[in-house]
């Protein structure tokens, strides 16, 4: 190469320009993050199904609907004979026997579902690990309280009693873990820093384009 032929350097305009699907990929990032914050109360309806025991079905004529596969967690009781109350239903002509869910127990439950964590703002609190620690004791404790007291009211299997509580808690403790130490505001405060820059540099090299002659 000749030597008095010198390399062009990179021009500002250059180096501070950003291409644009870095800007979708950033604002497709921050979507994500603020869709999940929505979703978290949305899947109440998915864990009333849950404990319903209702899976979708498809009937012959193509239409959808939901029906018991499962026994429900929460059944209603006779309560002279303490046996489950059932009732039979048809299926594509069919004739099937379910048992009756307890509905007022399964929306209690997901009452304080909702209040403990299963909703948008909860994730975006800020509290230390050992606060979360103490919550999730507390709601541990409260929720053995309840089930013991409602066991036959609400239809419980004994020996099911640590796998109902287990289960339980465990959707909790995910709601709660998000809000350690503010974890999830503060990565979507980075998104939407992210965003913000990106949108700044490029109407910057935009401007800097326009005004230069080259």
């Amino acid at each position: 190469m000749d030597p008095t032929i010198q390399q062009q350097p990179t021009s500002p305009i250059n180096r501070a320009f950003s291409y644009p699907d870095q800007l979708r990929d950033q604002t497709q990032q921050m979507a994500s993050t603020v869709k999940m914050l929505m979703e978290i109360s949305k899947s109440l309806s998915t864990l009333r199904r849950v404990f319903r025991g209702e899976g979708l079905f498809q009937t012959e004529d193509g239409s959808s609907q939901w029906i018991q596969v499962v026994k429900p967690i929460f059944i209603k009781i006779n309560p002279m004979t303490r046996e489950p109350l059932k009732q039979k239903i048809k299926i594509n002509n069919e004739e099937i026997e379910i048992y009756i869910p307890n509905d007022e127990a399964i929306e209690e439950i997901l009452s304080e579902l909702h209040f403990m964590g299963m909703n948008p703002i909860t994730p975006l609190t800020n509290l230390n690990v050992n606060n979360v620690l103490d919550d999730l004791k507390e709601f541990e404790c409260k929720l053995a309280g309840l089930l013991a007291l409602k066991q036959v009211a609400w239809g419980l299997d004994k020996t099911l009693m640590p796998m109902i509580m287990t289960k339980i808690k465990t959707i909790i403790q995910d709601a709660r873990y998000m809000c350690v130490n503010g974890g999830t505001m503060r990565a979507l405060t980075q998104q939407v820093s992210r965003v913000e820059h990106l949108i700044e540099e490029i109407n910057r090299s935009q401007k800097k384009s326009l005004n230069t002659p080259y």
